[in-house]
């Protein structure tokens, strides 16, 4: 009898234990339709609930995520976005759903951004742009380029202008953003400055880099030789001279290819300082989309073209 029901009993434990089938059904996911979500306001969160029209599965909890567009086919690592006014207009974003056993359903659908001011979003940006002797810069222009997923080229210039006008401090800018290029692209900071060009060019700067050439004065700065360059040919001499005199004299109205001022990223060590053309240093920050983190703060430091004595007004 006992045997019996020690049968019975190790029958009816397997039948319950196989009909415990697994989970293999994703969860039942709908999006709204298209246009029917807008966003106002990038410093505001698009959350991959706010885009759901319907959500059902039995296997909680349920895991969002939300992807924008070309972001790639795994499970979102993030379940909101942000979106600035580069994205005015229709945006394509993939939410997706994940069970308790992993199964995972999404759907596509787009939002209507329709910022009500111009801004950039996500944290903030932090600019930075002074001469060798930390004197702020003004009057000058930020550019920022990244790429969306189609590959098109998104440009944002900043115009620093009258000196308190839009700054933290001399010399500093901060703006709500940041640069996030999208996959397998780069984004791009530079400062551009191309006015004044006689700002603190003089016949004493001439005498300087002539010293400098004929090795009797070298210039004690890999900032001045590079200032010292004024034809911008990776190398400094009587060439350089001669256009800075030509542009003294009102010969010519701009150094060569209209630039007046060089903006190199602080904090660069230049590995011969003799001779800081070689290797070309950069004048520019890069920053890949498969970078460990996205930089949000970009030092510059400026150096006016021609000027080796740093007697330049940074203002003009």
């Amino acid at each position: 009898m006992s045997r019996f029901i020690l049968f019975m009993l190790l029958l009816l434990f397997a039948t319950k234990a196989g009909s415990q089938t697994p989970d293999t059904i994703p969860p039942y996911l709908t999006c709204k339709p298209p246009g029917q979500v807008t966003v106002r306001y990038c410093i505001e969160e698009l959350n991959a609930s706010d885009v759901i029209d319907s959500l059902f599965d039995d296997s909680a909890p349920i895991s969002l995520g939300i992807h924008r567009k070309c972001m790639g086919n795994a499970f979102p690592e993030y379940s909101y976005l942000y979106f600035s006014d580069w994205d005015l207009g229709p945006q394509t974003v993939s939410v997706w759903a994940k069970d308790a056993s992993g199964n995972v359903s999404s759907c596509t659908t787009s939002v209507q951004v329709m910022l009500q001011f111009e801004a950039f979003c996500d944290p903030d940006m932090r600019f930075g742009y002074k001469t060798p002797l930390g004197k702020g810069i003004d009057s000058l222009m930020i550019s920022i380029n990244t790429h969306n997923c189609d590959a098109d080229t998104f440009n944002r210039s900043i115009y620093i202008g009258t000196p308190g006008c839009c700054q933290t401090l001399s010399g500093t800018y901060f703006q709500l953003g940041t640069v996030v290029p999208a996959p397998g692209y780069e984004g791009v900071v530079e400062i551009i400055k191309n006015d004044a060009p006689l700002n603190g060019v003089t016949s004493f700067d001439i005498t300087l880099i002539s010293k400098h050439i004929l090795g009797l004065e070298t210039l004690d700065s890999p900032y001045k030789i590079i200032a010292a360059d004024a034809n911008q040919d990776g190398k400094v001499t009587t060439f350089d001279i001669i256009v800075l005199r030509r542009l003294i004299l009102g010969v010519i109205s701009e150094l060569p290819n209209g630039k007046s001022w060089r903006f190199i990223p602080a904090g660069y060590v230049f590995p011969n300082p003799a001779n800081p053309f070689e290797p070309p240093f950069p004048e520019e920050y890069r920053i890949l989309s498969s970078d460990p983190g996205i930089p949000s703060t970009f030092p510059f430091t400026g150096l006016k073209i021609g000027d080796v004595n740093y007697s330049a007004f940074p203002g003009g």
